[in-house]
């Protein structure tokens, strides 16, 4: 289908396909001639249309395109002297009227050669489901299937809430089996001894039946796959995917990245870590290179067309008595205290979208370390909350 391409990139050309190719509506598309009007109904319909594509599997609803018997009969367009009012209004629609509220909703208009405009929403696949309309006083919930939305009933609104937390459930599980292989010292790679750093970013869309991403092509780009604080300098295809190494010495590995075949990233680390003479996490170190790493694993996932939401899980193992290295001024304000356990689960992140300022969304993970030292929160971040403009720099 057309519409599979970058949202950016849709025009015109890609919706005359639609109607060339005799593109039927259904589970992950839908027509209208006309824009939602302003009544109560034309309202209604228009939020159980979105909340029943974010319940299901995500999909396109493209106005100005009329349809007889589900088949698009031409690109209409619909007149406008102001899209960028008429998104705004449906976006204030999606904000007010559905809940959970619903991320990740993409709108754009494309301006006809008729002079028209047509409009299309891409609304994801929600990992929040069930979202209910809840408009004046009309309360339900939506989902569809080949022959388009249909209304739950409470069995099946049931079954959507306990297959959210079900997802939930699997994700901590996968993380979980994964830092326990870790810990008994089966990794995909030999490692240095020590204190690892791990790092886990695991796509909601990887518990979806049988998915898969291809992974030729981020072989060959596999210098950009680079562990924490290290290079590639050795690389290679296994049974869950591609796995790139960093520092093979006598058989060992400083660290490493495995992209699994569900889009799922796994990056170890035992350099920053490694035992000085005091047992220290080098502040600005550990926190520049999961900033640094995180932004290449998340570039590469959105490569690969993995969807968000995005689960970020960074875990500390053999951590007891560690504490927090910093510079000299904050060094006369008080003193660091040494972790308490070994293992250090820190709060989780969703990305429900592909963030644009990754050091601001890390705050919470490494503010969680910082207390783990004894102190209040990450000094790194000034007041306004940016990274590498606190005092300890």
């Amino acid at each position: 289908m057309t519409l599979e391409k970058s949202f950016d990139d849709i025009e015109e050309p890609d919706l005359l396909a639609l109607v060339t190719d005799k593109v039927s509506e259904g589970r992950v598309i839908e027509y209208k001639r006309d824009l939602p009007n302003t009544t109560h109904d034309g309202k209604k319909e228009f939020l159980a249309d979105v909340s029943s594509f974010a319940n299901a599997s995500g999909g396109h609803i493209i106005f100005g395109v009329p349809e007889e018997n589900g088949l698009p009969t031409g690109i209409t367009g619909v007149p406008s002297s102001d899209p960028d009012g008429e998104i705004l209004r449906l976006q204030n629609l999606i904000r007010n009227g559905i809940e959970p509220r619903l991320q990740g909703v993409v709108i754009k208009e494309i301006r006809l050669q008729s002079g028209t405009f047509a409009f299309i929403l891409r609304i994801p696949q929600s990992w929040s489901k069930p979202h209910v309309v809840n408009f004046e006083n009309y309360w339900r919930f939506y989902s569809r299937t080949s022959v388009g939305k249909n209304q739950l009933d409470v069995s099946e609104v049931r079954s959507a809430f306990l297959q959210s937390g079900t997802l939930a459930d699997k994700i901590r599980l996968f993380r979980d089996g994964r830092l326990g292989s870790i810990l008994s010292e089966q990794t995909p790679t030999p490692l240095f001894p020590g204190a690892r750093i791990v790092v886990h970013l695991i796509p909601y869309v990887a518990f979806e039946p049988a998915v898969s991403f291809p992974l030729d092509a981020l072989a060959n780009n596999r210098y950009s796959l680079t562990p924490l604080n290290g290079s590639v300098t050795n690389y290679r295809f296994n049974f869950d995917g591609l796995l790139t190494m960093s520092t093979f010495n006598k058989g060992q590995s400083t660290g490493y990245v495995q992209i699994f075949r569900n889009g799922i990233i796994e990056a170890v680390d035992t350099s920053i870590l490694e035992p000085m003479e005091r047992l220290f996490i080098p502040s600005v170190t550990f926190e520049s290179e999961i900033i640094k790493g995180v932004s290449v694993y998340l570039t590469t996932q959105k490569q690969m067309t993995v969807s968000p939401p995005i689960s970020l899980m960074v875990s500390l193992l053999g951590v007891s008595g560690y504490i927090m290295a910093v510079n000299s001024q904050l060094q006369r304000r008080r003193n660091s205290f040494p972790i308490d356990r070994d293992t250090l689960i820190l709060p989780e992140t969703i990305f429900e979208s592909y963030p644009s300022d990754i050091p601001r969304a890390l705050r919470p993970t490494f503010d969680a370390v910082w207390n783990a030292t004894g102190w209040d929160k990450s000094y790194s971040y000034n007041d306004q909350g940016e990274w590498g403009k606190g005092p300890n720099r």
